[in-house]
C-alpha cells in the first residue's frame, strides 16, 4: 500500500474535478483547486466532528460516484471538456511528483516539522482522530495552535495506507500547490502556449523566488516542506486567482470561490488576515465591476446579488472560524484536565485593540498597556521597519524590493489590459500593496503581544511571517497579468514578453541561488542518511516495547531537536517530555535536552542538572516505563551509573533501551536488547 493508497487519493480527485467540470460546467482550470478545498473542508469538519475515518470511507464513496456519474455523461454527450492545458498541468505535476517522491521517500529533517506539523499529521493518521484531541498528543501543548486544513490534506492522501510516510504528506501539500498554478492558466487553450508555458514556469519557481534570499550551500526542499508558511500564501493567493479566472471566461461555478476562500484560512493561525485580505479583493472587485456570469438587470437586482455574494463569503469564513475556535476551546479544556497548560496567548481581540492604541493612540492607551508593551512596541516597530528595508528575504532581496517586483507585474497589467477595466486594475494592485502593510502590522503585534520576548527581540521566523503574503501578491498579480493575454493573436506581444523576462528572471535567479542536487530535482542520499538511521533506531524501540509504553529519552549535548524528532519517530509511544521544571523537587531545565550533575557542565538552556534522586524520582512519577538513550558521554555516566545495571556498558557506543523499575526507593534501569532495523 505504499503507493497504492495515494494513488486511490488521487484518482477521487480525478474523479470530482470530472464531475465539477462535465456536469456543473465549473472551468477546468478551477475544477482541481475547488475540488482540494472540498477535500481539506470536508476533512476538517470531520475532524472537529470526531468522524474523521467514516466522513472519510463517505468522502471516497462520493467521489467515486461522482466520477461514475460524470463518465456516464460523457460517453452519453460524447464530449468530454476537462482535458485543457491547465488541468493537463495539474495531472502531469502530480504525477511526476506522485513518481519521484514514490521512489525517493524524502523523511522529515526540519525543525517544525518533528515539533509540529509531521508529529500532528502523524498523530491523525495513526489515531484516525484530529490531532487536537486525539491521545497520542496528551504531552503536546500545541494542539490546539494550528489549523488543521493540511494536516487532514495530509490525511486525506494517505487513508488507505496502513502506517504514515512523510513523502505522502510531501505531495498533499504539492498536489495543492499545482491545483492553484492550473487556476492560473485556467483561462488558456492549448494553442496560447506563448501564455500560459511562462505563467506556468512562473508559478513554479514561485516558491522558491520568495523564500530563498541567499547562495544556499545545503537543502532547500520547498516541495519537500511539512510547514505551512508556502501553502498559506499561495492557497490565498489561489482564492483571488480562481475568482479571476471565472469571470475572464464568464464561467459558471462561482459557488467555488467562497470554498477555496474558506480554506485558505484553515492553513495556519496567521492565515485569517491573508485571507481576509483575499476575501477584500474579491469582495471589491466583485462589488464595483460585477459577477462572471452577471447579466443586464435592474441596479437594485444587480448589485443585491453582488452583496449576497460577498454576504456568503463571510459567513462561510465566520462559520469556519467559530467552528475551529468551539473545537479549539474544548480541545484547551481537556488538555487542562488532563495536566497540559491550557492557552497561554492573549486573545485577538485584545491583541488588536492593545496594538492599535500603542500604534495610533499611545497617549490615551491604559497605562499597564504601556508599562508592559510599550518599550517592546517601539523595539520592535524600530526593527521590523529597518528589516522592511534591508532584511534580504526573498531572491529579489527585502520587502521592499520584492514588493516592486510584484508591483511591476501589476503595472504591466495596468498597462496592456483593456481601457474598460484599468481602473479595476489599478484599485486590486492598491488594495493588494495596501494589504501588505495592514499584514505587516499584524505581525508587529504578534511579535509584541503573542511570541516570547526573545523571539521579539531577534525578530525570530520573521522572513516565514512575510513571505507568504508575498506569494499572495504575486499569485494576484500573475493572475491579472493572465487576463491582459487572454486576446487572440498569432504572435508574441508585450504581454507574454513580460511574463517571459519575469520567469526568466526567476529563473536565473534559481539557477543563481541554488544547485539542482540542493533541491527536489536531485538531492543528495546522504542528506537523509542520519535521519533515516534515527528513525530505524526509533523503530527498534518500538518492536521492543509493549505498545502502551512511556518512553524517557537521553541525548547528550541535546539542544531539543532530536528530542522532537524520536517523539516524532516514536509513535505510538509516548515520548515523555524528558524533563520538566519544578522548584520544589529541585527539577529545572525544562523539556527535552541533557543530563548530568550541576558541577560536570554548564547549566545552558536545555541542561538538567538533576541529582540521581531527583532523576529517579521524575522517572518514577512521571510513570515512565523505558529509557532510550540515544547518545551518551561521560557526563551522564559519572552522573548516574549507579542507577544501571549495566553501570551504562551498553549505551557506551550505540543507542540503548533500558527498562525502567523500582529499586530501594530508586529507579533502577534493566538493560534490554533491540534488533536493528534496516
Amino acid at each position: 500500500m505504499q503507493v497504492l493508497d495515494v494513488g486511490i487519493a488521487f484518482v477521487a480527485l480525478v474523479a470530482i474535478c470530472f464531475f465539477l467540470n462535465q456536469k456543473w460546467n465549473v472551468c477546468a482550470g478551477v475544477a482541481p483547486l475547488a475540488t482540494v478545498s472540498i477535500t481539506m473542508m470536508w476533512f476538517s469538519v470531520a475532524g472537529c466532528a470526531g468522524l474523521l475515518l467514516p466522513m472519510g470511507w463517505g468522502f471516497y464513496a462520493i467521489a467515486f460516484v461522482l466520477g461514475i456519474v460524470a463518465a456516464v455523461d460523457a460517453f452519453k454527450r460524447k464530449k468530454i471538456t476537462l482535458f485543457t492545458p491547465s488541468f493537463c498541468v495539474f495531472v502531469g505535476l502530480s504525477l511526476v511528483f506522485m513518481v519521484y517522491l514514490a521512489v525517493r521517500q524524502p523523511v522529515f529533517s526540519v525543525w517544525d516539522e518533528t515539533s509540529f506539523w509531521g508529529t500532528a499529521a502523524k498523530i491523525t493518521k495513526l489515531d484516525n482522530t484530529l490531532y487536537t484531541v486525539s491521545e497520542l498528543s496528551q504531552i503536546w501543548e500545541w494542539t490546539a495552535t494550528q489549523k488543521p486544513g493540511m494536516i487532514v490534506l495530509g490525511y486525506f492522501m494517505q487513508f488507505f495506507g496502513s502506517g504514515f510516510a512523510a513523502w505522502k504528506l510531501y505531495l498533499a501539500y504539492d498536489i495543492l500547490f499545482f491545483a492553484c498554478f492550473s487556476a492560473v492558466i485556467g483561462i488558456f487553450e492549448a494553442k496560447e502556449w506563448n501564455a500560459w508555458i511562462p505563467l506556468s514556469l512562473a508559478a513554479f519557481l514561485s516558491p522558491w523566488f520568495f523564500t530563498v534570499y541567499q547562495r544556499e550551500t545545503t537543502m532547500r526542499p520547498v516541495y519537500m516542506d511539512a510547514y505551512g508558511d508556502i501553502p498559506a500564501g499561495i492557497l490565498a493567493g489561489g482564492a483571488v486567482v480562481c475568482w479571476m479566472c471565472l469571470k475572464s471566461g464568464k464561467q459558471k461555478g462561482v459557488w467555488v470561490v467562497p470554498i477555496v476562500l474558506t480554506a485558505s484560512m484553515y492553513v495556519k493561525d496567521n492565515t485569517l488576515p491573508i485571507a481576509l485580505v483575499a476575501f477584500g479583493l474579491i469582495a471589491l472587485d466583485c462589488f464595483f465591476f460585477g459577477l462572471p456570469t452577471e447579466q443586464e438587470e435592474r441596479f437594485a437586482i444587480r448589485y443585491g446579488k453582488r452583496a449576497a455574494f460577498c454576504a456568503v463569503c463571510v459567513a462561510c469564513i465566520g462559520a469556519a472560524y467559530m467552528m475551529w475556535s468551539f473545537h479549539a476551546a474544548a480541545a484547551v479544556q481537556l488538555r487542562a484536565q488532563q495536566g497540559g497548560m491550557g492557552t497561554t496567548n492573549m486573545a485577538l481581540g485584545d491583541v488588536l485593540k492593545n496594538g492599535i492604541f500603542l500604534l495610533l493612540f499611545r497617549s490615551s492607551a491604559p497605562a499597564e498597556i504601556v508599562q508592559t508593551y510599550g518599550e517592546k512596541f517601539a523595539q520592535v516597530s524600530a526593527d521590523m521597519w529597518s528589516a522592511f528595508f534591508k532584511v534580504s528575504i526573498t531572491m529579489a532581496g527585502p520587502s521592499l524590493t520584492a514588493l516592486i517586483f510584484i508591483g511591476g507585474i501589476f503595472v504591466v497589467a495596468a498597462i496592456f489590459c483593456p481601457k474598460r477595466e484599468r481602473l479595476r486594475h489599478i484599485v486590486l494592485a492598491v488594495a493588494t500593496i495596501a494589504g501588505f502593510f495592514a499584514y505587516y502590522i499584524v505581525i508587529l503585534f504578534s511579535y509584541v503581544f503573542i511570541f516570547k520576548d526573545f523571539q521579539a527581540q531577534s525578530l525570530d521566523s520573521y522572513n516565514r511571517y512575510i513571505y507568504p503574503y508575498l506569494l499572495f501578491a504575486f499569485f494576484v498579480a500573475l493572475s491579472l497579468l493572465a487576463r491582459c493575454q487572454k486576446r487572440p493573436s498569432g504572435r508574441w506581444r508585450l504581454q507574454e514578453l513580460t511574463v517571459l523576462v519575469a520567469a526568466g528572471v526567476m529563473l536565473w535567479r534559481f539557477t543563481s541561488l541554488l544547485m539542482p542536487q540542493f533541491t527536489i530535482m536531485g538531492y543528495p542520499e546522504p542528506y537523509f542518511d542520519q535521519v533515516k538511521k534515527s528513525e530505524n533506531n526509533a523503530q527498534a524501540v518500538v518492536n521492543a516495547v509493549e505498545s502502551d509504553a512511556r518512553i524517557f529519552y537521553v541525548y547528550q549535548g541535546d539542544n531539543g531537536e532530536n528530542w522532537f524528532r524520536q517523539s516524532y519517530n516514536l509513535l505510538p509511544l509516548i515520548t515523555d517530555p524528558s524533563g520538566s521544571v519544578d522548584e520544589e523537587k529541585g527539577w529545572s531545565g525544562g523539556m527535552g535536552g541533557t543530563f548530568g550533575l550541576q558541577e560536570l557542565a554548564n547549566g545552558d538552556l536545555y541542561y538538567h542538572p538533576y541529582t540521581p534522586e531527583q532523576l529517579s524520582s521524575y522517572l518514577l512519577e512521571n510513570e515512565c516505563d523505558y529509557m532510550y538513550i540515544e547518545q551518551c558521554d561521560d557526563i551522564f555516566v559519572q552522573s548516574y551509573a549507579q542507577l544501571f545495571d549495566d553501570a551504562l556498558e551498553s549505551a557506551n557506543e550505540q543507542p540503548a533501551l533500558y527498562k525502567i523499575q523500582q529499586k530501594d526507593g530508586l529507579a533502577w534501569m534493566t538493560a534490554v536488547p533491540m534488533e536493528d532495523v534496516e
